[in-house]
């Protein structure tokens, strides 16, 4: 039988190792302030060892073993990926991303923002926590040590375990779902829109061994009453913008397909019928004061998309009261010229 493409590694050694340094520095921390820790004099040397530079090193010392333990959870073989598209509502690919970083935690890099910024505001709080007592409030003298020494066992804790969740490895570049978020705040500006519907998110999915991978997000939409007909497809590279449109109205009997590409570099819609590679450009049909649509104009950008559709749809296949009424919602005219 073919081994897997994933052999996972046994974690024990990480794990014992971020329980005793939490309770080491915990110990430590309390004693190093207690000697430490000015009461009555300002003392610059030992202010940088042992209440600056200490916490740094034992930040670094955690964030090195969450890394080399993620580094050393799994072997991985690096198979080829046999892919095919699969769609999914925006609600189903919210709950993948979630699945897929609870069920392959080991495999994905998953980062927030507690994971960088927790042991920033402990490191300030322990550089700080001498001043404060000396100068503002030395009735906390008496709790200096043990404030010192949880900040300082915590903050090994959270970067240990911060970066063994955000650190990645050989198998994240295939599992991680690379612009998820980006694609699905594309796809629920789309929903808004009037005259679209069926709004999904398309991945290309590959099964290996029993594990899968999703790469390539992008959004599919429809247009009520011609969902057969034609579709909107879009690409997003950055959060609450657009890369990439392409409108396509498909070939009917008598008409031969025709293809709209928009890119964020071109910020214009550009026609191919048929087989046609060169094309040519069209102008905006909705009225706007807004003449190239950049990538953060999402909504006007796809009213002209679903406008360019419909017009088209109109022109070459007979009347549709349903399609004249998005039309005219979205205060859409056929452009001059």
């Amino acid at each position: 039988m073919a081994e897997s493409i994933i052999t996972y590694k046994s974690l024990t050694r990480i794990y014992v190792t971020i329980g005793l340094g939490t309770l080491l520095f915990l110990v430590l921390g309390y004693f190093i302030a207690d000697l430490f820790l000015p009461s009555t004099t300002w003392d610059w040397v030992a202010i940088f060892l042992f209440f600056i530079s200490l916490p740094v090193f034992v930040t670094a010392l955690g964030f090195y073993i969450g890394w080399y333990g993620k580094k050393s959870a799994i072997e991985y073989s690096d198979p080829t990926w046999t892919v095919e598209p699969v769609q999914m509502t925006i609600a189903d690919a919210k709950g993948l991303v979630k699945r897929n970083k609870r069920k392959h935690w080991r495999l994905v890099s998953n980062s927030s923002y507690w994971t960088f910024f927790i042991p920033i505001a402990l490191l300030l709080f322990m550089a700080g926590l001498p001043v404060y007592i000396l100068i503002e409030n030395p009735s906390l003298a008496g709790f200096d040590s043990w404030m010192f020494a949880l900040a300082l066992s915590l903050v090994y804790a959270v970067a240990s375990i911060g970066a063994l969740l955000a650190s990645s490895n050989a198998a994240s570049e295939d599992f991680d779902i690379l612009l998820v978020r980006e694609v699905i705040a594309l796809a629920e500006a789309q929903e808004k829109i009037p005259g679209m519907s069926h709004v999904r998110i398309v991945f290309d999915k590959g099964e290996q061994d029993g594990y899968e991978m999703y790469e390539g997000p992008r959004v599919v939409s429809r247009i009520s009453g011609i969902e057969k007909d034609a579709y909107i497809e879009s690409w997003s590279e950055d959060l609450h913008a657009v890369t990439r449109v392409l409108c396509r109205l498909h070939e009917s009997n008598m008409d031969p397909q025709v293809v709209w590409w928009w890119i964020s570099s071109d910020r214009n819609f550009r026609k191919f019928v048929g087989t046609d590679e060169k094309g040519y450009y069209v102008r905006l049909p909705v009225q706007s004061k807004m003449k190239h649509p950049g990538v953060k104009d999402i909504s006007i950008l796809f009213e002209n998309a679903v406008a360019i559709l419909i017009l088209e749809w109109l022109q070459n296949r007979g009347e549709n009261e349903e399609l004249s009424e998005i039309l005219k919602e979205i205060n859409a005219t056929p452009p001059e010229g």
